[in-house]
């Protein structure tokens, strides 16, 4: 049995955690640099941005309650859905590869222009290729529960009320997905620390 636990933001299949997409990418993202306070108000404004547009998506948005500074990325994100004609099939769905033994919450999955997509909703500028690892690792999940996924897109919110849609099509991202994904497994086997330790701490 698939479980997610929202408060601690765990999977786990018949009792035992797995780890979750982000948690295999962490190796290949910094934040240190970057102060705390900084971090802790992105991440919140990026989790009521990422809510906001899923209620829109459910028709569920209460418009008088939002938040001047998220108009702009509702706005972004209404912009995107009608330029595109892309009509949700799923939205923030949590997931498992049943192999594989990872899982992770895709934010959307549906048709752009015919074509099934997989879609990562990010409240930033400058898009990553990072992203696409993240994208590959769903589109597995998806096309081993039977959805073929065709394309793979990271969608940019901006502050302006404009978005940038971004392509990832390098078939080299779902090997390297992977191997951090095989490196992650052999670390927590022989006793390693696995979340985001630097190479060198473990040597």
């Amino acid at each position: 049995m698939f479980t997610f636990d929202p408060k601690s933001h765990t999977y786990r299949i018949d009792g035992k955690e797995i780890p979750s997409v982000t948690s295999v990418l962490s190796p290949m993202i910094d934040y240190s640099m970057v102060p705390r306070d900084t971090l802790e108000r992105a991440r919140r404004l990026g989790q009521a941005v990422h809510r906001m547009t899923e209620l829109y998506d459910l028709d569920d948005l209460d418009m008088d309650d939002l938040a001047d500074e998220l108009k702009p990325y509702l706005t972004a994100w209404i912009k995107f859905r009608a330029e595109t004609g892309f009509v949700p099939e799923t939205i923030e769905k949590q997931m498992h590869h049943p192999s594989l033994r990872y899982a992770g919450t895709p934010d959307r999955s549906g048709l752009i222009k015919g074509r099934r997509a997989v879609i990562d909703i990010k409240k930033m500028a400058t898009l990553g290729p990072v992203i696409g690892l993240q994208l590959a690792a769903y589109k597995e999940m998806f096309e081993k529960g039977g959805t073929p996924i065709a394309e793979r897109y990271a969608l940019g919110l901006r502050p302006d009320g404009t978005y940038r849609l971004t392509p990832y099509t390098d078939p080299g991202d779902w090997p390297a997905f992977l191997a951090l994904l095989t490196l992650r497994n052999w670390r927590a086997k022989h006793g390693y620390e696995t979340a985001g330790e630097p190479a060198s701490a473990a040597a």
